[in-house]
């Protein structure tokens, strides 16, 4: 029988791999950008043999009814069969090599009940404070973290319009430089504050952060929790002794925090509501300086015409040349990925108004992310799939900018920033009344204003690529969109109380073809709505 390998002397592609270690830490690999079911990516942990090495052990969501049961975390055990999988292209992972195991069918699990009795239960691959700059921010890999608490924040909203909660806490190293750490979500609001404060009344407490992330927010640093971080405090490893015995300052005073942040729905800090008219009729330097304005309206339809998604850096989102398939950006190891970028028409009684949506706007719209509807890009953006209809018959409440590339071919001026789902209760008595009316699918003018975008912001200046659109293709904008009519005797989506439970294998992607000459076709039906998912 051959003996296991070190964790050291593995090499990526090697498919048979055979390890003993101790699993220190298990966690839940999350898409945190997923708002439907089913967000599991893996189940990871980390592995240390009996050399002092440590590795990424991963098992991919499909074998985790057949493997999860059988791994404990503490435990010593032989797994068989593992393949070493480069990391170049991953995110959120460790960095202790340049790979990581990967579960198999043909992986076996075996517990030893002797073997490994010396293993250490804890260890951790410390990132001193002066390191974290140079950390990959695209990649985001995990570090461990330790220092003295310094502070402890409540846990409150991230800021008044945000629906996310998060912890501050900062640490302090043995050179007295200090570190914020946001704990976002169950980790801080699991963070015991009240027994942390009263040990802090009898000495220094030293924390330990394992697996979180280096990010840049507005041009700062930040160091932020995900689903694989743990968070230890005085733990009892040589460690955080050493830390106790080196640490010569003074010891920081600690103290309750009350919240500070008042929240306010997403339609109390919009303000005042426009009419898509009122929209269309601002001059574009209303539009400077991010300015963004708020209006309720229904999704009527969908402009067929143009692409849906293009492609993307997997890592930054900057999208790739149209013409030779590359990237635009500056990223190692930059692979495509498919984003929306779906032109839309919103109405409200004031008329209607054509507007481009992007990526999660489009996802909570069609309650679907770009790479399933488009299975991976294997249907050309060109072809409308079925699933697009979802958005369709949605009223929301939507932060409207003007898009700021005036040399773009595509004749729609305004990008929808952001958009929340409203409930029927808060809406106002005429939007009430113009979601009960039919929708009317004949063809009629838009309220576009079409004006030189030279005036608005760069950050809203596209750097995708320009949708394409021959001289056939520039038929009416309103004759050439997907309608659903609401007859007055159905209820809308908000209305009925209904929910639709979209599970795989269920989408329905049947193609369409981009319309020539055709009239529209009309597609009679009842929209359902989808509330949005969580972010870790």
């Amino acid at each position: 029988m051959d003996s296991p390998a070190t964790l050291q002397s593995i090499t990526p592609g090697q498919q048979t791999c055979k390890v003993v270690g101790r699993l220190l830490r298990l966690w839940d690999a999350i898409n945190v950008k997923s708002k439907f079911a089913g967000p599991l990516i893996s189940i990871d942990r980390v592995i240390l043999d009996e050399h002092g090495n440590m590795a990424q052990l991963s098992m991919p969501k499909r074998f985790q009814k057949q493997f999860r049961p059988l791994l404990t975390e503490g435990n010593v055990y032989m797994v068989t069969d593992v393949a070493a999988v480069d990391i170049k292209n991953k995110t959120y992972v460790y960095h202790y090599h340049n790979y990581m195991l990967q579960f198999k069918n043909s992986t076996k699990v075996h517990h030893l009940e002797t073997r490994g009795a010396n293993i250490p239960k804890f260890s951790f691959n410390f990132c001193p404070f002066d390191k974290l700059p140079e950390m990959d921010i695209m990649t985001r890999p995990l570090q461990d973290m330790i220092g003295v608490i310094s502070h402890v924040g409540p846990f409150e909203y991230a800021s008044p319009t945000s629906q996310h909660k998060l912890r501050i806490i900062k640490i302090r190293n043995l050179d007295e430089q200090t570190q914020e750490i946001r704990l976002w979500g169950k980790h801080g609001e699991a963070f015991d504050e009240e027994t942390l404060l009263k040990k802090s009344q009898e000495g220094i407490v030293v924390g330990i952060f394992a697996g979180v992330t280096a990010g840049n927010f507005l041009g700062k640093l930040t160091i932020s929790s995900n689903s694989a971080t743990t968070i230890y405090i005085d733990l009892d490893t040589s460690e955080v002794n050493n830390y106790r015995k080196s640490y010569q300052w003074a010891t920081p005073t600690l103290q309750q925090q009350l919240p500070q942040v008042v929240y306010l729905s997403p339609l109390q800090a919009a303000g005042k509501l426009y009419t898509l008219k009122e929209i269309s009729t601002l001059p574009a330097s209303s539009f400077q300086e991010r300015a963004s304005f708020s209006t309720i309206a229904k999704v009527q339809s969908i402009v067929t015409t143009a692409n849906w998604y293009y492609k993307g850096c997997n890592r930054c989102d900057k999208g790739y040349n149209n013409s030779s398939d590359t990237p635009t950006c500056l990223c190692t190891n930059s692979s495509p990925k498919p984003l929306y970028k779906l032109p839309i028409t919103l109405a409200d009684e004031s008329g209607k108004l054509d507007a481009i949506a992007f990526s999660t706007v489009v996802e909570d719209l069609v309650e679907r992310d770009a790479t399933h509807t488009s299975q991976n890009m294997k249907i050309d953006p060109s072809e409308h799939v079925n699933v697009l209809n979802n958005a369709i018959g949605k009223t929301k409440l939507f932060h409207i900018v003007m898009k700021g590339d005036s040399a773009s071919r595509f004749p729609i001026n305004y990008i929808i920033k952001k958009s929340f789902t409203v409930d029927n209760a808060q809406l106002l008595p005429s939007i009430k009344a113009f979601t009960r009316h039919e929708i009317i699918s004949s063809p009629s003018p838009n309220i576009n204003s079409q004006r030189s975008n030279d005036n608005t912001p760069q950050e809203f200046h596209s750097n995708t690529p320009p949708f394409q659109q021959s001289d056939k293709d520039k038929l009416s904008n309103s004759a050439a969109k997907r309608c659903l009519e609401f007859p007055e005797h159905e209820p809308t989506n908000k209305e009925s109380g209904e929910s639709v439970h979209h599970t795989a294998g269920e989408l329905d992607l049947q193609t369409v073809k981009r319309p020539k000459q055709e009239a529209p076709s009309t597609r009679h039906a009842t929209t359902k709505d989808c509330s949005p998912f969580y972010l870790n």
